[in-house]
């Protein structure tokens, strides 16, 4: 894992791009806009339009296109605590939004609200204490379980994250504190605001410097004031610098070659390999090619170029912010054991980033099956809008159809 992220923040007059880069290379890429910005996490007042039973679901009105999307089943502990299933058209409630509105679909919505910080996640609706995932280690989940039963004396609920391992008590309390602090504002904005209308939405660089801080040293570059918070947090070694010299840093890192890339399909890899990536509605694809790579005269050439291309295929995936369902065809590995390296390879290139990923092992047919938690739109979705002559297919009629 790298020790260093620097995090280029260029701004204009529409708004700012932020870079996240980490070992030389672009590995976040952002268009933070006041008005288009991601609702994902976000804590908005809605008004219930509609509920149906048969679908066990309820539609909420949050402001947008479409209405939010609202399962009535909830997490056990939240239902059997708050009754979730007793809703009626006309309620205004606190949503938080899991899953931003994309095409026909309306946002994904909860009542079960989880209120992240650096070391924990509070919620305050609940019962459930849990310990990040990422932490395996039995002894260390165990002790950070009764940690957390200790804060909570059944009063709430929680989740430990990995970097509460390092942090001290008196930390993590202060950290509940203010995270109390912030959900009791946002009640009592609620019981003043009209319904639709957004309760509080945390900004990109607050949620970058919240998840990496832990993990990084973090140097962040900027170009305008409004982008310095009031106190810098501890240990970011932060710069503001002229536009020429932001200029320099970004074509430094090859920012905008890499953005275009990442909105191709094909990614050339350093052994000569490539990728072909795909993004769809229902999930996206990822193809190995060993192209012009021949190896060597030692070993198995399609499990080197699959190890190779482990470190690619996590970055794009983290570039292009792909979600859902992620299939990888491989270079075809028949040995169980070469797989098991390759599924290796993979989740430790993937444990960079901050977004929840699983790696679900290889189907029947030989291709690698994984999952990513959506958090916002694709890099895709944020830069390009789908074409009106070929309908988002990347196809155009050039012979007359026989009659």
């Amino acid at each position: 894992m790298p020790d260093t992220m620097h995090i280029i923040i260029k701004a204009s007059g529409k708004g700012r791009s932020i870079a996240v880069t980490a070992d030389n290379k672009l590995m976040e890429y952002y268009v933070d806009k006041a008005d288009e910005s991601t609702l994902a996490g976000a804590l908005v007042l809605g008004r219930v339009e509609r509920v149906v039973p048969t679908m066990g679901a309820a539609f909420v009105n949050i402001g947008q296109a479409q209405n939010g999307f609202l399962p009535l089943d909830e997490m056990e502990s939240f239902t059997k605590i708050n009754q979730a299933a007793s809703l009626a058209s006309g309620q205004e409630l606190i949503f938080q939004i899991k899953k931003d509105a994309k095409d026909q679909k309306g946002a994904f919505l909860t009542r079960d609200i989880a209120l992240p910080g650096q070391y924990l996640i509070y919620m305050p609706l609940n019962r459930y204490v849990g310990v990040s995932k990422r932490i395996r280690d039995d002894h260390a989940r165990q002790k950070l379980l009764e940690t957390g039963k200790a804060l909570c004396q059944d009063t709430f609920g929680l989740i430990m994250r990995e970097a509460s391992l390092l942090a001290r008590t008196d930390m993590l309390y202060e950290e509940l504190h203010e995270l109390k602090a912030l959900w009791n504002t946002m009640q009592k904005s609620a019981e003043y605001a009209k319904a639709p209308t957004v309760l509080h939405r945390e900004s990109v660089l607050a949620g970058l410097l919240r998840d990496y801080a832990q993990r990084y040293s973090i140097r962040i570059t900027c170009n305008d004031k409004v982008n310095r918070m009031p106190v810098p947090p501890t240990g970011i070694d932060w710069e503001q610098v002229s536009d020429v010299q932001l200029e320099a840093q970004w074509k430094a890192y090859h920012v905008d070659s890499s953005v275009e890339e990442a909105l191709g399909r094909r990614v050339m890899l350093k052994n000569g390999g490539t990728l072909m990536i795909d993004e769809r509605e229902a999930l996206s694809t990822v193809d190995v090619n060993t192209a012009s790579f021949v190896g060597d005269q030692q070993g198995d050439i399609a499990l080197k170029q699959n190890l190779a291309a482990c470190h690619d295929i996590a970055r794009q995936i983290r570039l292009r912010n792909l979600s859902g369902i992620i299939i990888i065809d491989f270079v075809d590995m028949p040995d169980e054991a070469q797989r098991a390296q390759v599924i290796q390879r993979l989740e430790s290139e993937l444990s960079r980033e901050r977004v929840k990923t699983v790696v679900h092992g290889f189907t029947s047919l030989g291709f690698l099956e994984m999952t990513r938690k959506r958090t916002g739109a694709t890099l895709r979705d944020q830069l390009c809008a789908p074409c009106e002559k070929c309908h988002a297919t990347g196809y155009r009629l050039e012979r007359e159809r026989l009659s």
